[in-house]
């Protein structure tokens, strides 16, 4: 019975290679022999309009920079060249970020700043539909950030990018690279939404020294950031510190400060 089955097994399997390389890409590789084109045209349809409408829903900004056509071009592309490591949904974005990163050539229809954007739409996704919860166990919310290690939110972070991300639209294009690096925090707020903000260099700096969770007290880590700035008024530069530590808390981007650890008896 084995032998028998065995050649129905490997036949089946082919027709399913043959049917998705077809889906895949239908304008290169043949659709499977005895299959009516109009029932293979309801396939293609359906798979590549679910993947190009979860892409044009996870960047609208991006999307917003193309023709019709050159859109069309872009999450064919994708659709029939990238192997994605997840079987759901909500991980096309991401796959479709590192298929920019990894496998896509330049066009003249991208945006020079194609993968900034594309990245930066992603993380809003991502952060969307992220899990993480803090240890409220750990995390004293009216905690003294002078003398306690203030605790940045699980759900925030400092993201660095070449292009102005967070003021692209389909209004702005920028076609010049600025000289410096943009530094964007993006973050979800009290109710779930996802909020971001441009920020200075310096905060930029203080969230990187939150998110190494190395546990310092604000005034600890406002004096390492003096040092480094080799600021000429040290004092002036911890109130000026403190002062975005108190915007960041406010803002729920810092949730509090570390608790002290219990002794033991």
């Amino acid at each position: 019975m084995a032998n028998q089955e065995t050649p129905s097994l490997a036949e089946f399997q082919r027709k399913q290679f043959e049917f998705t390389a077809h889906i895949r890409d239908p304008a290169n590789v043949a659709a499977p022999e005895g299959i009516e084109d109009r029932r293979m045209a309801i396939y293609r349809e359906l798979f590549f309009n679910n993947v190009n409408g979860f892409l044009e829903n996870s960047f609208p900004v991006l999307r917003s920079h193309y023709q019709e056509a050159a859109w069309e071009r872009l999450a064919r592309a994708f659709f029939s060249a990238h192997r994605s490591q997840s079987p759901y949904f909500i991980d096309i974005s991401q796959e479709f970020v590192l298929y920019l990163q990894n496998e896509h050539t330049a066009t003249e229809d991208d945006p020079v700043y194609l993968f900034d954007l594309a990245h930066f739409e992603w993380a809003e996704v991502a952060l969307m539909v992220d899990q993480d919860e803090p240890d409220w166990d750990q995390v004293d919310p009216h905690g003294d950030m002078h003398k306690s290690p203030p605790v940045l939110s699980p759900t925030a972070f400092c993201l660095a990018y070449a292009w102005p991300v967070h003021e692209i639209s389909a209004d702005y294009r920028p076609v010049e690279q600025p000289e410096h690096p943009s530094f964007v925090i993006i973050y979800r707020d009290d109710n779930g939404d996802v909020e971001y903000f441009g920020a200075d260099p310096v905060t930029a700096r203080i969230m990187e020294l939150l998110q190494d969770e190395t546990p310092r007290t604000g005034n600890q880590l406002l004096s390492q950031l003096a040092e480094e700035m080799q600021h000429p008024d040290p004092e002036e530069a911890l109130h000026t510190g403190y002062r975005i530590l108190l915007k960041l808390h406010h803002a729920g981007i810092i949730i509090g400060t570390r608790k002290a650890e219990e002794q033991g008896g």
